[in-house]
C-alpha cells in the first residue's frame, strides 16, 4: 500500500488546520484594551489572558496559583514583603506602534504597579477615569515601596499585611505592561493609546477592533510558552443572545461562554458541540443609588428589595439554570459568606416601609437596563420586566431607561444612574467582591454603582484584607454581608451556573477560576 499520498495529504491539511481562525462569539464590545482599566467582563476577555501574562496565574481545574512571569516568589514571616523572582527571555509584542528593544523586565513590573498607586506617575495619565481595582482595593496606601534589586528581581513591601495580595496579582487589573511602550506613549503625548493599541507578552495581538464588530488577533510569534497552536482569534461581538446561539449552530462561532440558558437545550442538542461548566462565582445584582430620591431613603431601599420575585426571575430568565440568591454570592463559588432559605416577596411588610418613608400612594422610580445579556444575567431587559411588575404591586412607576453597555458603565461610575442591573463574576478572594461593590474608594471612582460608603464597611474591609486566618477573615465578611442586607445599597438576585460552549473540534478547553479557556492551549483536533 502507497502512503505517500496519503502523507502527501496530511502533510498539506496541517496548515490549513492551523490556519483556521477560531471565532468566538461574545455578548459586548470591550472598553478598551488595558485590563487594569476596568472592571467590565467584555474587556476582561478582550484583553486580559489573551494580550497579557500576570506573574502569576490562576491553574485550570481547581483553585491554584502557578508561576507565570514570576517565576518564584517568597513572602517574608510577617506578610509585609514580597520578593518576586522574574522570568528571563520573555518577549514584547511587536506592532505598528511599538519596537521593543529589550524583554520583560523589573522595570515593567515596576511600571505597572506605580501607574495605579501614583496619580503623579506617568503611566497614570493613560486612565483619566483611574484604576478601578486599585482605588476600591486603597492601593495607594497599601504598597509602602516597589524596589527593583536587579532587572529580574522585584520587592513588594506593604505599610499593612494583605492577604488577598496573590489573587490581586493573578487578576487580570495586574496583567504586566510594557514601561517602554508607556514611556514611548508618554513621549508622544498620547498615554490613552495603551488601551486601544495595546502590547503585552501574552500569547496573541490585537490586530484590528471594529466597534460593533469584531477584535481580531493573531498568534504572538515569540511567545515565551509553546507557541499558540491556532493562528489567529476573532472575537466577534453578538449582543443578541439568539444570534449568538444560531451562530454557534451554524458553526459561524466555535465558542462562547454566555448562551442563553433557554437556548441550551437545542443548542447542547447538537452533536458537533459540547460544554463545560464554568468555575467563576457569578451573581447578578440590582443596584439603587443612594444619592439620587427615592432610593436615598434605606426603608425604600429594603421594601424594593423585598418585594422582589427572585424564583421567578430564575424560572423565566434563567429558565431555571441558576439559584435564588439569598446573601451577596454563592458559598458554592467563594467563602466568607452564610445562605439562608430563600425568602418569598413580603409585600405586605414592604407597603408597610413604603408608608413609613412617606410613600403610601407609591412613588416613581428610574432603573437603567444594558440590552442583550450577559454571563452573569442572560437577559437584561426581561429581568427589568419582571421587576417593574413586582414594584407596580406596591403602586411603584419604574421607567425601563435602555443604554448601549459601555455608555451606560461609564455613566454608572460617574454616579448618574438612579439604579441599574448589573452583575459580578471572576473573583475568588471576597475581598474583590466586596472592594468593588461596596467600599468607600469604589463609591468614587470604581464599580460601587449604588455610592454607598460606610465606616462598618470600610472597617469589616480592612480587618478581613490584614487577617491571614480564614475563618478570622469569614467572620469579618459575615458582619459586612448583615451591614449589607439592613443597608440594602444593593440586592443580588441570582447565582448563575454558566456554561462554556464549544465545537468538538476544539481541544484545550479548560475553565480556569477567572476565565472560560486559556488561549495558548487551544488547538484543532
Amino acid at each position: 500500500m502507497n502512503l505517500l499520498p496519503r502523507l502527501l495529504l496530511l502533510a498539506l491539511a496541517l496548515p490549513t488546520l492551523a490556519a483556521k481562525p477560531l471565532v468566538i462569539c461574545a455578548d459586548a464590545d470591550p472598553d478598551g484594551f488595558d485590563p487594569a482599566q476596568s472592571a467590565n467582563d467584555a474587556s476582561h476577555k478582550a484583553s486580559a489572558f489573551k494580550l497579557y501574562n500576570n506573574l502569576i496565574e490562576y491553574e485550570p481545574g481547581p483553585f491554584a496559583f502557578k508561576p507565570a512571569l514570576a517565576e518564584r516568589w517568597t513572602i517574608s514571616p510577617d506578610g509585609l514583603v514580597y520578593t518576586l523572582h522574574l522570568r528571563r527571555n520573555v518577549a514584547w509584542h511587536q506592532t505598528e506602534a511599538f519596537r521593543p528593544t529589550r524583554t520583560f523586565n523589573a522595570d515593567d513590573v515596576l511600571w505597572t504597579l506605580q501607574r495605579q498607586i501614583d496619580p503623579g506617575h506617568p503611566g497614570a495619565k493613560a486612565a483619566p477615569a483611574g484604576f478601578p481595582y486599585a482605588n476600591a482595593g486603597d492601593w495607594k496606601n497599601l504598597f509602602k515601596a516597589i524596589d527593583k534589586l536587579d532587572a529580574h528581581t522585584v520587592r513588594i513591601t506593604l505599610s499593612k499585611p494583605y492577604a488577598p495580595l496573590l489573587e490581586r496579582l493573578a487578576h487580570p487589573a495586574l496583567a504586566v505592561v510594557s514601561a517602554e511602550y508607556g514611556q514611548q506613549l508618554d513621549k508622544a503625548g498620547m498615554p490613552t493609546l495603551i488601551s486601544s493599541q495595546p502590547v503585552g507578552t501574552g500569547p496573541y495581538l490585537l490586530r484590528k477592533f471594529d466597534k460593533g464588530g469584531a477584535a481580531r488577533y493573531e498568534a504572538h510569534p515569540r511567545y515565551w510558552r509553546q507557541q499558540p497552536a491556532i493562528d489567529r482569534l476573532i472575537l466577534l461581538t453578538v449582543p443578541d443572545p439568539a444570534v449568538r446561539a444560531q451562530k454557534l449552530l451554524a458553526g459561524e462561532c466555535q465558542l462562547a461562554d454566555n448562551i442563553k440558558p433557554q437556548d441550551l437545550p437545542r443548542v447542547l442538542a447538537s452533536p458537533r458541540l459540547a460544554s463545560k461548566p464554568l468555575r467563576v462565582q457569578s451573581s447578578a445584582q440590582l443596584f439603587f443609588n443612594v444619592s439620587k430620591p427615592p432610593f436615598s431613603d434605606k426603608r425604600v431601599r429594603q421594601a424594593l428589595a423585598m418585594a422582589i420575585d427572585r424564583e421567578a426571575i430564575v424560572k423565566s430568565v434563567f429558565d431555571g439554570r441558576a439559584e435564588v440568591a439569598t446573601a451577596p454570592y454563592s458559598p458554592r463559588s467563594l467563602w466568607g459568606v452564610t445562605a439562608g432559605k430563600p425568602a418569598k416577596p413580603d409585600l405586605i411588610r414592604a407597603r408597610k416601609l413604603l408608608a413609613d418613608a412617606g410613600h403610601a400612594q407609591g412613588l416613581e422610580a428610574e432603573l437603567w437596563v444594558r440590552p442583550g445579556g450577559s454571563g452573569t444575567n442572560p437577559n437584561f431587559r426581561l429581568t427589568a420586566e419582571l421587576i417593574q411588575a413586582d414594584w407596580a404591586k406596591l403602586g411603584v412607576r419604574l421607567k425601563l431607561n435602555q443604554i448601549e453597555w459601555v455608555e451606560l458603565i461609564k455613566r454608572a461610575r460617574a454616579g448618574e444612574a438612579p439604579a441599574l442591573l448589573s452583575g459580578w463574576s471572576g473573583a475568588l478572594d471576597p475581598d474583590g467582591f466586596y472592594s468593588n461593590q461596596a467600599s468607600c474608594d469604589a463609591a468614587k471612582n470604581g464599580y460601587n454603582f449604588a455610592q454607598w460608603c460606610h465606616t462598618k464597611a470600610e472597617a469589616a474591609l480592612d480587618a478581613a484584607r490584614v487577617n491571614p486566618s480564614q475563618p478570622e477573615r469569614s467572620r469579618h465578611y459575615l458582619d459586612l454581608q448583615k451591614l449589607l442586607a439592613d443597608e440594602m445599597p444593593f440586592t443580588t438576585l441570582s447565582w448563575g451556573m454558566p456554561l462554556v460552549v464549544y465545537d468538538r473540534r476544539l481541544d484545550g478547553v479548560e475553565p480556569t477560576v477567572n476565565d472560560s479557556f486559556k488561549p495558548e492551549r487551544l488547538r484543532w483536533r
